[in-house]
């Protein structure tokens, strides 16, 4: 992994819908098949990206054939995850859903009322615009020294992105807000949030019922990397000691659409 890579991954992580530059598509494709970029698995989880995690587990929720393609390079909104389909690329994991939605005439909502389906919204809306915020600054901040373990890159890189990448981590996180907040509080509003998503999936297996949605995907997508990543954090003890229906409920959709966790983590030996 260079250091160009290192700058990729910091600008994909903090950029959140600043617009990236022509993407270089393949010159070869198969019409109707989904090319996924995301980055390799890790040894604790398939994809160190939230909103690829999201991708890929609609994916197979959707049962929506697909192909990964393994790699730093961001896509035409400057983030990953995106994918290629029928030559074009596309980015930001929302507007991916919907159009395969609609090109495959899927629909994971499909048995919910309109109530349900706003509140399956907000629940997505709350995870990746609030509780994403709390995760990276855990990731970033609080647990800095963690990310060579993390991401599985070597110290080299390490020492570019403290010096050149952290900085902008905490300006992005000052922007957005997260970064104003002092560790205490930060603490607080992540807690709030879990405890929502906890209280509201209560016994159910799904946070809509005994089937599940497309809100299972996104949530999934941010509580996986709590659940599985960097075991000494706040954030991992209470998904899995404070709320342990939420353990449950990540290994559950683990369990049933990620059969090859642990092949592809290494993991199976």
């Amino acid at each position: 992994m260079s250091q160009g890579i290192a700058a990729t991954a910091v600008r994909w992580i903090f950029s959140r819908g600043q617009k990236g530059s022509k993407v270089a598509l393949r010159a070869e494709f198969t019409p109707g098949k989904v090319y996924l970029h995301v980055t390799a698995p890790v040894k604790t989880i398939p994809c160190v990206a939230p909103n690829a995690m999201k991708l890929e587990t609609y994916l197979r929720m959707a049962e929506i054939p697909y192909e990964p393609m393994y790699g730093w390079g961001v896509g035409p909104k400057g983030k990953i995850p995106w994918i290629e389909y029928n030559g074009e690329a596309m980015g930001d994991s929302g507007l991916i859903i919907e159009f395969l939605n609609r090109e495959k005439g899927v629909d994971l909502n499909q048995s919910l009322s309109d109530a349900d389906k706003a509140v399956s919204r907000a629940f997505t809306k709350m995870v990746e615009e609030n509780t994403y915020w709390g995760l990276a600054r855990n990731r970033w901040i609080d647990h800095f020294d963690k990310l060579q373990q993390l991401y599985e890159i070597p110290w080299s890189v390490m020492f570019f992105l403290k010096y050149f990448g952290l900085g902008k981590a905490k300006q992005a996180m000052w922007n957005q807000g997260i970064g104003r907040h002092s560790t205490e509080e930060v603490e607080g509003i992540m807690d709030t949030d879990l405890k929502a998503i906890s209280c509201f999936l209560g016994t159910k297996p799904y946070l809509m019922g005994d089937d599940p949605t497309e809100v299972d995907a996104a949530v999934f997508g941010q509580l996986s990397e709590m659940c599985y990543c960097i075991p000494d954090s706040y954030l991992y003890r209470i998904v899995n000691v404070d709320y342990p229906n939420l353990q449950a409920y990540c290994n559950r959709i683990k369990d049933r659409y990620w059969p090859d966790w642990d092949q592809l983590t290494g993991n199976n030996a």
